[in-house]
């Protein structure tokens, strides 16, 4: 699959992997319609979304300095806005 082919686009001649002539091919039938081509895209689509794994909330925190920025842009929108 990661053999390299030559395929023609827009008049121009290119190398690309297998996998990608063959991705690109499932694509622009899905695009015309074709509900085999659709019904394979969607299933790799499912199974890669199955096979990534969501990342923990832990990796977005926020740094110290990130927490004192917020807080900056936080205090500068709350001028002259009445203490609720």
């Amino acid at each position: 699959m990661n053999e390299t082919v030559i395929v023609t686009e827009n008049g121009r001649r290119r190398k690309v992997t297998k996998r990608r002539a063959i991705i690109t091919q499932l694509v622009n039938r899905s695009a015309t319609a074709d509900f085999r081509a659709i019904k394979i895209l969607l299933d790799i689509m499912r199974e890669i979304e199955r096979q990534t794994e969501p990342t923990a909330p832990e990796a977005f925190a926020f740094s110290e300095a990130d927490e004192k920025v917020l807080e900056q842009i936080k205090a500068r929108f709350s001028i002259g806005k009445p203490e609720q």
